[in-house]
């Protein structure tokens, strides 16, 4: 089974990129996906290029937090509030079935461009993308990014999740609707999707241990000093579990499956 483990929020923090970067040194990372417009892009990209993990980083898309990059958006309300800063993400349902206007796509398609030109121009050619809160994941704003993604030339974009037993019918079914749209645009580079503790549990109940998976994970220190996942456990302990149980298990980067073609 060929794995990736993806570590989100490089460029958001000096103690989430130190976590970062002592997960990678530890061999329980192979790629990361950074912010943008984080308070410590730069000093994220100076880190990855000193660590010579350029090829191993990915766009962290961002609508949701922060001062976008690019004018525009920050006049659309559907995006940001009165001050021009983003807005949290919502599940509202007018959000999720709205189109957008002509103004909301273009004001978006600039300011993926212009996440994207950033990240470029301090040396990241980013392998995949995948979005902060799974805003990707919503279909209305997920086939825009993935029409710019395209002309980018990003060849990946992040499944939504289709690993784990706690998922109702109707969410089964757009998560399948979903993930159908994004390899039918090209986009889609593992089969499955999920967390640490959802892949551990499907190996453990006897799932299926072929084909290929990305595994997301959030590094952070907890009070002892140690690398923990802000969402669960100690992420060693969990990738030394995922090792014993899939004997063979090939880590893998988007960049080496674009390679392998």
């Amino acid at each position: 089974m060929k794995i990736i483990i993806n570590a989100d929020d490089f460029g958001m923090s000096t103690t989430t990129d130190d976590a970062i970067i002592q997960t990678f040194s530890i061999g329980a990372l192979t790629s990361t996906t950074i912010f943008a417009n984080g308070a410590t892009f730069e000093a994220a990209c100076q880190r990855a290029h000193e660590e010579k993990l350029q090829h191993q980083v990915g766009l962290h898309i961002n609508l949701n937090d922060g001062l976008p990059l690019s004018e525009a958006i920050r006049k659309c309300p559907r995006f940001c509030d009165e001050n021009g800063f983003f807005r949290p993400r919502t599940r509202s349902l007018s959000r999720l079935i709205l189109p957008l206007t002509a103004n909301e796509k273009s004001a978006l398609a600039t300011e993926l461009r212009s996440q994207i030109r950033r990240c470029r121009l301090h040396g990241l050619p980013l392998t995949h993308a995948d979005s902060h809160n799974h805003i990707h994941t919503e279909i209305i704003l997920g086939t825009l990014i993935m029409e710019v993604l395209k002309e980018e030339e990003i060849p990946y974009l992040r499944l939504t999740r289709n690993i784990g037993t706690d998922m109702s019918v109707p969410k089964k079914l757009y998560k399948t609707l979903y993930n159908g749209i994004l390899s039918s645009k090209g986009l889609r580079g593992v089969q499955y999707f999920g967390e640490f503790e959802g892949m551990i549990a499907l190996c453990q109940n006897g799932g299926n241990r072929t084909g290929s998976v990305e595994i997301m994970c959030h590094p952070i220190y907890n009070e002892n000093g140690h690398i923990y996942d802000l969402y669960g456990a100690s992420i060693t302990q969990q990738f030394k579990e995922l090792l014993d149980l899939i004997p063979g298990m090939e880590l893998t980067t988007y960049g080496q499956m674009k390679l392998a073609g």
